[in-house]
């Protein structure tokens, strides 16, 4: 039987609905060898996650999700990262409080909107340990302020619309060394959110393989086959790591099935034995 992974998932340690615990045994439950837990600009989940994986008997690989771009808006995933890390956690923990002060600042722009919702609220309803645009569109629907919570995306809290306001993201270089120093593995995520025509996409990747970065999701839920296609040429031709996920957000994000995306997902467990190896060659000769 052949083994199956997925390396891009997210819990309730950022904006998935599912605690770490609870992720795990999922992944146990849809026959997973391993499961890599990557929520966003946090590894608070991660301690949690590996003790269930002891008694579920499922590899968790520690990872994180971190938004770099001078220009773009790209998520760089940390796989196999060392979650002690001072310098990765220092880092985290600067984001941490920028988030908090977004958060802060897009609450204060509906207020100004006429709504009546608090940070304080939003903290309280959703138990949130690192909150973000997705608590505060959930408080809203619970609230009947919007119909339901994509609607206060669309209307109020992405990019463009009246309560929105910008993320702050490491630049490429400092993203991409942070996880390396971490002595993880970075790897380009979802190449389809850049929304670039093939010959850009692959001097984006050449840019970013010459700071340091070693892999691209060639798997993804949301890839179409030419997507898909693309992705798995470009790290080929570019000599990058190929790895793969489903974004798993449990039900913040519908139809999205742990390891099997979309439903006919298959991630090969070898993917993540050519990712530790490359780990391990890179972290001997530092």
């Amino acid at each position: 039987m052949q083994k199956l992974i997925d390396l891009h998932t997210h819990t309730t340690a950022s904006d998935g609905s599912h605690t770490p615990s609870e992720l795990v045994f999922l992944a146990k439950k849809a026959n997973l060898a391993a499961v890599a837990i990557t929520d966003h600009d946090t590894i608070s989940g991660i301690d949690e996650a590996q003790k269930a994986g002891v008694k579920a008997g499922v590899e968790v690989v520690p990872g994180v999700e971190i938004s770099v771009g001078e220009n773009d808006n790209m998520h760089i995933l940390g796989l196999l990262i060392d979650h002690k890390s001072p310098k990765l956690n220092q880092t985290l923990d600067g984001l941490k409080k920028a988030r908090d002060e977004r958060n802060r600042q897009m609450i204060k722009k509906l207020q100004d909107l006429g709504f009546s919702i608090t940070y304080e609220e939003v903290r309280e309803k959703t138990g949130a340990k690192n909150m973000g645009r997705l608590h505060i569109a959930k408080t809203m629907e619970e609230k009947g302020m919007v119909s339901d919570y994509t609607q206060a995306f669309r209307s109020y809290l992405s990019f463009g619309c009246k309560a929105y306001v910008p993320r702050k993201r490491l630049g490429e270089k400092e993203g991409i060394e942070v996880v390396l120093q971490s002595g993880g593995i970075p790897v380009l995520a979802h190449i389809n959110y850049l929304n670039k025509p093939a010959h850009e996409l692959e001097e984006t990747l050449v840019r970013l393989k010459n700071l340091g970065l070693m892999g691209v999701e060639v798997y993804y839920s949301d890839y179409d086959t030419k997507t898909y296609q693309l992705a798995n040429y470009l790290a080929e031709k570019l000599g990058l790591l190929k790895s793969g996920g489903t974004d798993f957000h449990g039900t913040n994000r519908q139809n999205v099935h742990l390891g099997k995306g979309k439903g006919d997902m298959v991630i090969a467990y070898e993917l993540l034995e050519r990712l530790k190896n490359a780990q391990f060659k890179t972290n001997k000769k530092m």
